[in-house]
């Protein structure tokens, strides 16, 4: 299959492609190839689709500038990373791990590689970098009638290159500022008229730009200081009939990553920090933190890495895909999926000879996940049906010693049962109805225990089952082939559940939160095709929305969750996509977002009024790409982002907004006859400095990404 350049931003309320474009050479259009959705569950082809979804394409993907998955949010409406290593992906200013800590319990948000759900840890960390990679799907919005699992925020889709009959391989080579190195090589071909196979591999490696003076002594620094992520694959595509109508897709990846922390200490952190402008990370070591964030300490200690983590992140997948095609209008789907992750956490003086007062500790989760459907289209009349289920493993354990041991175990077994469902009917010329429901079951434990110097204070179970019923309706109305608008209402859920504050065993529980999610989308294609544009309006009501909220200003293991009693968000989301010329397309995006606590207490002070953290009221992009595979070539991206309240951090009544910020990336090179391509580039030119958190003026800060300039060669053939 033909696959197009990266013409595509998806706009809105739905992808504003059509699934193929063969239009006059002479005018303003050109063969855009195919675009195919792998995470639409109705459909296939954008031109049908009403989800609310951004792709970004192998083109894109491919870019210097693109590190790793997140970074192709530069270009998304609504879409941005969160704001430390600890915290997941933000879709319309929610995050995939809610807003509660990702350790255990559900995701707002699922994440798939090839159709494999990951865990939270497996998202935080685990499988990066995008080479190799064909497509990153961002679907905006509850995703519970189309979805396995049901995601109340959103879902991302990430689909590496898949084996073909043909042989190919390809290299790529990266060097940059801060001793970047990243290698990847990828081979494919076929073993027999009905068997082919792709293995890829990518390496990548950078030292850390801030500065840890006294951590130095200490035996895990060179874990600390330099950001490593690796990642093998295999695939294999058997046609059992020799023919495209039966497909079995197996999967398998092994990923590591050790990310960097970029944590700076300010002015009022301690009584002898030196301030933002050293750009020390080492928060707890030589700083002396006689006083942290307000809170007196014991003078007798000088130093804290017993509270400085290096966490190490495993990740294995496997995937089975099976299709068959009874029909050009009747399609049998089954995935079956494992992942398993697990985080090693130590701090960064543990196993130093000396040194008492040390941590160290272990995330593991696994998911075993079965999806069945079944689509149906034909004419006027489209429909999909489902099952899923899936059993999820999580344990957790965190020893540390500080003026007493402290142990602490958590676990949670999540049993997870569902039908779905959704029907599209032309019941009119121009006019579809939508209706869509999900049938969910859910059966949750969670074990929480906490002792200190052997006593016990927490050794609790909770128990959780709920079965709930998901509507959608919708109506779309289409007056041209390539104008189109429709409305949709649909809800999502997230169950309830219990934990223990890792800092003191305190145990807390929280209740199920609902959304109801109202959306308006249209889209639109002008100029043959060649100019695309599109827009949509949601508004989302929430009740019992869980929020994160720390007990200790800036210390993430006093996090607990409370329930707001009602809460709103609404926006909108406008992206645009025109291509002048073969060699030449533009892009802008614009998203808009407000976000509001109606009604939330905690702690004796009252949030209401308060923004969502970490919600970004605004993000605008803008950008081109210039060439073509041979000569010369060159790419660009403004990317700004609106101001967002940091964390809610209990004793904190209005807690910090974070200032907006503007950066800039670039790339040019020269393709060669031979498949070489030669690229420079530089990410965040203007160097701007962010901050992504604070915890208080002056507090403890995370620093946004820095500059980088560097050089890549690839090599395809």
């Amino acid at each position: 299959m033909a696959r197009r350049p990266l013409f595509a931003v998806l706009l809105g309320g739905t992808a504003l492609i059509s699934a193929t474009s063969a239009l006059a050479q002479d005018g303003l259009g050109y063969d855009l190839g195919t675009l195919v959705l792998y995470g639409e569950r109705s459909t296939d082809d954008p031109g049908r689709s009403n989800a609310s979804v951004a792709v970004a394409e192998a083109e894109e993907l491919d870019s210097p500038t693109i590190e790793s998955w997140e970074d192709s949010f530069r270009r998304m409406a609504n879409v941005n990373r969160g704001d430390f290593n600890e915290s997941g992906f933000v879709i319309r200013g929610i995050n995939s791990e809610g807003l509660t800590p990702g350790g255990l319990g559900a995701p707002l948000a699922s994440f798939y590689i090839d159709g494999v759900q990951q865990t939270v840890e497996g998202t935080r960390r685990g499988f990066r970098g995008t080479f190799d990679v064909e497509q990153v799907e961002v679907y905006r919005g509850p995703q519970s009638t189309l979805q396995g699992r049901s995601a109340l925020a959103g879902a991302i889709y990430l689909r590496t290159v898949d084996p073909t009959f043909e042989k190919s391989m390809k290299v790529q080579l990266t060097y940059g500022e801060d001793n970047r190195r990243q290698v990847g090589i990828a081979y494919g071909n076929k073993l027999s008229d009905n068997l082919a196979f792709r293995v890829s591999g990518e390496w990548s490696s950078k030292d850390t730009d801030l500065n840890y003076p006294s951590y130095q002594r200490f035996v895990r620094w060179d874990d600390y200081k330099t950001d490593d992520y690796y990642n093998v694959r295999g695939k294999l595509l058997w046609l059992p009939t020799g023919e495209d109508t039966t497909k079995v897709l197996l999967s398998y990846s092994h990923s590591f990553e050790s990310p960097t922390d970029d944590n700076i200490a300010g002015i009022n952190w301690s009584s002898s920090s030196p301030g933002y402008g050293a750009e020390r990370g080492d928060v707890w070591g030589t700083i002396r933190p006689d006083v942290v964030a307000g809170i007196p300490l014991p003078p007798a200690f000088t130093e804290f890495p017993v509270f400085q983590d290096v966490r190490e992140t495993t990740v294995d997948n496997f995937g089975v895909e099976i299709t068959h095609e009874f029909s050009n209008a009747l399609t049998l789907t089954a995935m079956t999926g494992w992942s398993r992750s697990v985080t090693d956490r130590h701090s960064i003086n543990e196993g130093t000879p000396g040194e008492f007062m040390v941590t160290d500790g272990e995330f593991e989760q696994e998911i075993l996940s079965q999806e069945i459907r079944l689509n149906f289209d034909n004419g006027p009349l489209r429909w999909v049906a489902g099952a899923y289920f899936s059993q999820e493993e999580q344990e957790a354990f965190r020893n540390q010693t500080i003026l007493s041991f402290d142990a602490s175990r958590n676990s949670a077994s999540i049993t997870n049962i569902a039908g779905f469902g959704e029907v599209s009917y032309e019941f009119a010329p121009g006019w579809r109805g939508i209706v869509g429901a999900r049938v969910d079951y859910i059966d949750q434990e969670q074990r929480a225990f906490f002792a200190s110097n052997g006593v016990v204070t927490t050794n609790t179970v909770n128990s959780f089952d709920d079965t709930v019923v998901l509507p959608k309706v919708g109506i779309e109305y289409s007056f041209s082939e390539t104008q189109r608008f429709a409305l949709t209402y649909q809800e999502g859920y997230r169950p309830g559940g219990s934990g223990i504050q890792s800092n003191n065993g305190a145990l807390f529980t929280y209740d199920a939160e609902r959304a109801k999610n109202y959306e308006l989308s249209w889209r639109g294609q002008f100029l043959q095709d060649s100019l695309t544009v599109g827009a949509n309006l949601f508004f989302q009501d929430w009740d019992n929305q869980q929020v994160e909220v720390y007990a200790t200003a800036g210390d993430p293991t006093s996090a607990f969750v409370a329930n707001a009693g009602r809460s709103e968000s609404y926006g909108a989301e406008i992206e645009i996509a025109y291509e002048p010329t073969a060699r030449l397309e533009v892009y802008g995006s614009v998203g808009l977002l407000e976000t509001e606590f109606k009604n939330f207490t905690v702690g004796g002070i009252n949030y209401s009024g308060l923004p969502f953290p970490g919600a970004p009221e605004s993000n605008v992009a803008v950008g081109f790409r210039w060439g073509a595979e041979t000569g010369w070539f060159a790419n660009g991206n403004v990317n700004y982002m609106g101001r967002s309240m940091s964390r809610i951090e209990q004793g904190v009544a209005r807690p910090l907004t974070m200032d907006d910020y503007t950066t800039v990336d670039v790339s040019f090179g020269y393709g060669f006859d031979s498949g070489a391509r030669v690229t420079a580039y530089a990410t965040n030119l203007l160097d701007e400095e962010y901050f992504l958190y604070e915890s208080s003026p002056g507090g403890l800060a995370t620093l946004g990404d820095r500059r980088e300039i560097g050089l890549r060669l690839d090599y395809t053939f």
